[in-house]
């Protein structure tokens, strides 16, 4: 009998240390602790508000962040390589409003009309890409200016209106549910699924810590440094383009205005979330985990009657925060 109790203590000892090493391989430190915050502001919120603990609430705020979640995919690789697109939310309107007008203005089918907004942010993220790697110009100059233009251009054709009377039917990708999952969420999660397991596991992607790690070690191990921080603004082009597609369905209409803090919100949510500044560090799960918290922030205001003016405030405040602390531990180091 103390043989049988032995062995089975020692399988049900066994079966633990596997689930924890498990745990500890889906969930690094900082990632753990976002699950943490995330699952304390919800206690929290719950006390607060009889509204905040309820399946109409949360799916609400899954299919709201959903499209920021998307951006904040690319926006994660692209801060891996130490470089960063704030950009996003212009890309967002215009893209928007490219299928959009396609499909109100020109009637062309919808998956030409989606094809439309997705190329038109590849080919803005192929220019954020060549003004960094060619004429070698900052990120945050090449993509602020940029922002600027897209911004532009969005106002420029539309004369500052709204794209109005987009079909009830095409709004499915926005407003639709797969199996009572928002369709966003779902786009959503088996991008960031597919992605995070390719930058865990796949050799191409993780040439991406050794470019944001060491830019001139990766060039000399014989990476293609230039080419990777390319097709990184060029994914997060695609990735704001199909973010700002999925919302203009949801809205049915493109907004030329929309959009004016998603780069700051996105960028804050991946820096919490352990994304770096200065490269080579974080994970997927990670910046999804910090945008969730973001939308969970957003959500307890609007739940609070807290003005939506004060929200600019509490984002900038959260990013600042996480990138202090992200500067001070290096230091440490």
């Amino acid at each position: 009998m103390d043989n049988k109790n032995s062995i089975k203590t020692t399988l049900v000892n066994d079966k633990k240390n596997n689930f924890l090493l498990a745990l500890k391989r889906t969930f690094g430190a900082r990632e753990m602790m976002m699950v943490l915050l995330i699952i304390a502001t919800c206690i929290i919120m719950t006390i607060l508000s009889p509204y905040f603990l309820s399946l109409t609430n949360f799916v609400a705020i899954a299919r709201s962040f959903s499209m920021e979640g998307i951006v904040a995919v690319a926006m994660g690789l692209l801060l891996i390589v130490g470089m960063f697109d704030l950009s996003v939310g212009s890309v967002m309107a215009l893209c928007g409003i490219v299928s959009a007008v396609m499909i109100v203005t020109l009637h062309l089918p919808y998956f030409v009309a989606v094809l439309g907004g997705l190329v038109t942010g590849a080919l803005i993220g192929v220019i954020n890409g060549l003004l960094v790697t060619r004429i070698h110009i900052n990120p945050l100059i090449a993509t602020l200016g940029m922002m600027t233009i897209v911004r532009g251009i969005a106002l420029g054709v539309t004369e500052g209106s709204p794209v109005i009377n987009v079909p009830e039917n095409f709004a499915w990708l926005g407003q639709g549910n797969v199996i009572g999952i928002p369709v966003p969420f779902f786009i959503m999660f088996v991008i960031a699924l597919v992605v995070d397991i390719l930058l865990r596991r796949g050799r191409t992607l993780r040439q991406l810590y050794y470019v944001g790690g060491n830019q001139k070690a990766a060039r000399l191990s014989g990476i293609p440094v230039d080419r990777i921080i390319l097709l990184s603004f060029v994914g997060t082009g695609v990735a704001a383009a199909l973010g700002g597609i999925l919302t203009m369905a949801r809205l049915t209409s493109g907004i030329p205005t929309a959009f004016d803090t998603v780069a700051l919100d996105v960028i804050a949510g991946c820096v919490i979330g352990g994304m770096s500044m200065a490269g080579g560090e974080g994970t997927i799960l990670g910046a999804i985990l910090g945008v969730v918290f973001m939308s969970l922030i957003s959500n307890a205001m609007t739940m609070l009657s807290v003005s939506v003016y004060w929200e600019g405030v509490v984002t900038g405040a959260i990013l600042i925060i996480a990138v202090g602390a992200d500067m001070l531990s290096r230091r440490k180091l």
